[in-house]
């Protein structure tokens, strides 16, 4: 039932906001080399996949030009944790990905999330994934300042179709909104279809229920192309925002 979450969604702003906590505990490490916009290798051999942020890829290995802000957030983030320099981390629920690596929040020296900083300058997208996505709605305020301000990887236009199945972003406009039990479905002007998927809480089923024809909406996700044309799954609250 939607209605009990959209008695509360009143008192909420559609793009909740929220401050980033200041950590006192964390393990200190020695930087051996910065590898990419998210990504660091220790002095000890670990290597550390930096949690909230998805930067563009470099492509070291010179078979593809790095993508555009790749080289910008390399810089910035090799200026932060310079080699043979002592970075502070705290590391996330779950401790590795698929590759090996070990997932953890970088810190400022004052004990404040690096990966906000560099959300906010738009070095590159939130990215998150359960049960890792404990600090979702400060991350996303940081990411929404950069993209008031055309900052970054903002600073290009967003496409309103998808062009692959890849992880995208899209800025589109809602032409119809259907409520179904506690199934939300959105026809966008440009023919994509949003679903709101199983695992998205009821409260924010009810943000996408209240949305009107001409709402712009932020969205990102995989896209799925199907005889009735793309389809996308909203499962995390973090995945759309409507555009004030």
């Amino acid at each position: 039932m939607l209605v009990p979450a959209l008695f509360f969604l009143l008192l909420l702003p559609f793009g909740l906001q929220a401050s980033c906590p200041q950590f006192s505990k964390y393990e200190t490490a020695n930087v051996k080399k910065v590898i990419d916009g998210d990504t660091v290798y220790l002095a000890d051999g670990r290597r550390i996949r930096l949690v909230g942020i998805d930067t563009p890829e470099l492509y070291k290995n010179g078979r593809l030009a790095p993508e555009p802000g790749a080289e910008k957030a390399h810089r910035w983030l090799s200026n932060k944790l310079p080699e043979k320099s002592q970075m502070k981390l705290v590391f996330a629920v779950k401790r590795r990905d698929d590759y090996g690596r070990l997932l953890a929040y970088p810190l400022t020296n004052s004990g404040q999330l690096l990966v906000k900083s560099m959300l906010a300058a738009g070095l590159g997208e939130l990215m998150l994934f359960e049960p890792n996505h404990k600090y979702w709605r400060c991350l996303l305020a940081a990411e929404q300042q950069a993209r008031r301000h055309n900052r970054g990887i903002w600073s290009r236009a967003l496409p309103a179709t998808p062009v692959n199945r890849r992880w995208q972003h899209l800025l589109v406009t809602v032409q119809s909104v259907h409520v179904r039990h506690d199934k939300i479905t959105l026809i966008s002007r440009s023919g994509l279809t949003l679903h709101s998927g199983r695992r998205l809480p009821a409260i924010w089923r009810g943000q996408l229920a209240r949305l009107t024809p001409g709402d712009r909406l932020f969205v990102r996700g995989e896209p799925r192309k199907q005889k009735a044309g793309w389809q996308l799954w909203l499962n995390q609250p973090w995945q759309f925002y409507r555009e004030k």
